[in-house]
């Protein structure tokens, strides 16, 4: 009987309605710490893990000979050391795209917050000043979507969802990514490739689409803020260690960037000394800030996690699982320790 140890809830696999092969020994852990998830990874043949946490370090892929596929729950793996995990010939697979839907509806209702000032108008109304309010937004006039210049760092799977409800709601779209698509692409999306500095420099809202590695961490620092128009608005539904966000909470705080919306923070969760929590009243209005749930609905909940069960039956009858990050196309040989 195949052992899989999931580090996701119970009450996950309840509401999506999994349903589990019974000659599965399906076991749940919520370890975070190194050897305790060493401990109940122990004869394990599979593991399930979130992206966000617990972290899976050399220390525990050195220690759990037995696995022979770890699976992510989520796109992201930057918390997995896929170098250690390829030397031990352990393939790491991810769940991509299963809510690359679900964070695009969440960008372009954060823009349309950002535009609409929601925040603030939200924090007036119930403060009893509606007629002041409503006077300030037609005196200084509130943009809209439609006709807006936004630029996307990254045009991976979510960068063209965003495109596609973007372009769809007026909005002229352009993009940069160090692996430029087929002019073909370009057109049936109706972006427009632009270097990464005219990038920043030419749009009125920046989104950040990119995965976490060395060469996108710290992408978006104090420089980059600076090449961007006044008033730009910039969001981020990546790592948080793409975007420097001391220098955001700086240019928000200046007004230098007209607003930002962040769903995830650098350390997550952040610290109350974090610099985007201890803004001015002022500048928190300009911020929309989010528990890393940009790509969290049950829907996508259960998409992720069904892609995530088909992965390991594939590697159970020896086929090779879909969406290897790390090179390893075949399921580890079982090495009892």
């Amino acid at each position: 009987m195949p052992k899989v140890v999931s580090f996701l809830s119970p009450g996950l696999f309840e509401r999506s309605k999994a349903e589990i092969p019974p000659e599965w020994n399906l076991v749940f852990s919520e370890e975070h710490e190194e050897e305790e998830i060493i401990r109940a990874s122990q004869d394990a043949d599979f593991l399930i893990v979130p992206a966000s946490n617990p972290p899976i370090t050399a220390q525990v892929i050195q220690n759990i000979p037995s696995v022979r596929l770890l699976q992510v729950f989520g796109a992201g793996f930057d918390k997995i050391d896929i170098a250690a995990a390829k030397r031990t010939g352990l393939p790491v697979a991810n769940t991509p795209g299963q809510n690359a839907t679900t964070v695009a509806e969440f960008v372009i209702g954060a823009i349309v917050a950002l535009q609409r000032k929601f925040l603030e108008g939200d924090r007036e109304v119930k403060a009893g000043r509606h007629y002041e309010i409503e006077q300030k937004f037609i005196r200084m006039g509130l943009n809209e979507i439609r006709g807006t210049k936004i630029g996307l760092v990254g045009l991976g799977t979510i960068g063209r969802h965003v495109a596609r409800l973007a372009v769809f709601m007026g909005a002229k779209v352009s993009y940069y990514d160090p692996y430029r698509p087929p002019k073909e692409l370009e057109d049936e999306l109706n972006v427009t490739y632009l270097p990464f500095v005219e990038l920043l420099r030419s749009n009125e809202i920046i989104s950040l689409h990119v995965p976490l590695s060395e060469e996108t961490r710290q992408l978006i620092s104090k420089a980059e803020i600076a090449l961007m128009q006044p008033g730009t608005l910039l969001l981020n539904t990546a790592r948080g260690d793409v975007l420097d966000q001391a220098a955001l909470a700086e240019a928000l705080e200046s007004g230098h960037l007209g607003g930002a919306a962040v769903d995830n923070f650098s350390p997550d969760p952040p610290p109350l000394s974090h610099p985007l929590l201890n803004l001015s009243e002022a500048a928190q209005e300009k911020l929309i800030a989010s528990p890393h749930i940009a790509g969290v609905t049950a829907a996508s909940f259960a998409r992720m996690l069904e892609e995530a069960l088909q992965n390991i039956k594939r590697a159970m009858a020896g086929e090779e699982p879909k969406y290897v990050v790390n090179g390893i196309v075949l399921p580890r040989k079982r090495v009892s320790k």
